[in-house]
């Protein structure tokens, strides 16, 4: 895949792809832009060195449209699939107190449920913030142990309160899909968007962000990806 200079490339990229996705209102347009806005004045800009940063958030927010959209024709991802997908990817590691370069999740969705301007956006894209938290949740890695285990308590708690998925388990099960899709490409896109020089850099940086020992580097690496092609396999 192509790989973009900067976070205003992959900007124009994602503009075309909301287009073909059929999310023209102008609320889209505004999250994205007001995504930018928030990574860069709060630090987490292309000149962050770390993992989570606007290039991450903007590359998954990419291959989640882009992936999707290829599938779009055998009815994997509905038009409202694509609403969920693109906000989830856009806010899923906006974290700007965190301590460490990994966002801690429950602070992504204190901030997405507390922040005016962008309940404001979602409210005119009808979205429900409920199911927005379940695919953020989703993304908690690695999903395993404790972390998943918390993670699991929570997506329940967003489903009771979401009046879409509280009486519809197959719904439920459906956002799960949604979730799971988006916890592959947060792993995988910024991988995906250039050559090898480019996937090196990334694992560095990812290494940093899971507290891998330096030296393990490159077999750190093969098993995260080994894990991937083994053990989800949907």
């Amino acid at each position: 895949m192509q790989e973009f200079a900067n976070p205003h490339a992959l900007r124009n990229e994602i503009l075309s792809l909301i287009v073909e996705s059929g999310l023209d209102e102008d609320c889209y347009t505004e999250m994205l832009d007001y995504t930018i806005e928030l990574f860069e004045t709060q630090g987490l800009g292309s000149d962050y060195y770390g993992y989570h940063n606007i290039n991450h958030e903007l590359e998954v927010t990419y291959v989640a449209l882009l992936a999707a959209n290829m599938n779009h024709v055998s009815d994997k991802f509905s038009k409202d699939d694509l609403k969920y997908l693109y906000a989830a990817a856009l806010f899923h590691d906006f974290d700007p107190q965190k301590s460490v370069d990994k966002p801690h999740e429950e602070s992504v969705l204190k901030f997405i449920s507390m922040d005016r301007k962008l309940r404001q956006l979602l409210d005119t894209a009808r979205l429900d913030l409920e199911i927005i938290k379940v695919l953020i949740l989703r993304t908690t890695y690695p999903w395993s142990g404790k972390l998943k285990e918390n993670a699991e308590m929570q997506i329940q708690q967003c489903f009771k309160k979401s009046e879409l998925t509280k009486n519809n388990e197959e719904y439920q099960e459906h956002i799960r899909y949604l979730g799971w899709y988006l916890s592959v490409v947060d792993r995988v896109s910024g991988y995906t968007l250039g050559n090898f020089s480019k996937a090196m850099e990334m694992a560095k940086m990812n290494a940093h962000a899971l507290a891998w020992r330096p030296s393990l580097i490159v077999r750190s690496s093969v098993a995260y990806f080994e894990e991937l092609l083994n053990r989800e396999t949907e």
